[in-house]
């Protein structure tokens, strides 16, 4: 996908999570999420915020080039993560070590452009395996 198409992407804007559809896994129960997405050249900058199971104040911002290509994921030594455009409205990022997928998100905007789902599976920190389908409504 042309560099274009990535501009008009429907995955730009600002998003919250509707727990009633989504399908949280059991380890993972935050109370509210939301997150933003920013395009820049060939870049996604994706910003999350939310308040986690145990109450408390989360965030971050992380960004993907969605060339294909990999890239070194900074905060886990080993890992780099690929991340791709399968559709204008469709972004996948994938994390691997040593050639072996080890998590893959995504997100994915409806045709109607309202809502986002998210499917997240990978490993969490205790190393245990999850999935999820977040759904988000477009703020």
């Amino acid at each position: 996908i042309v560099a274009n198409a990535q501009e008009k992407t429907p995955l730009a804007g600002h998003w919250k999570a509707n727990l009633e559809k989504s399908q949280r896994h059991e380890n993972h129960q935050f109370k509210s999420a939301s997150l933003v997405f920013e395009m820049a050249d060939n870049e996604v900058s994706i910003t999350f915020s939310g308040i986690n199971m145990a109450g408390k104040q989360e965030g971050g911002t992380r960004k993907v080039h969605p060339d294909g290509k990999e890239y070194p994921i900074q905060e886990v030594s080993g890992f780099v993560e690929i991340a791709k455009w399968i559709t204008p409205n469709k972004l996948e990022i994938v994390a691997q070590k040593d050639g072996v997928v080890s998590g893959r998100s995504t997100y994915e905007v409806s045709s109607d452009k309202k809502a986002l789902t998210a499917t997240l599976n990978g490993i969490d920190g205790k190393g245990r395996p999850f999935e999820q389908i977040i759904i988000f409504d477009r703020e």
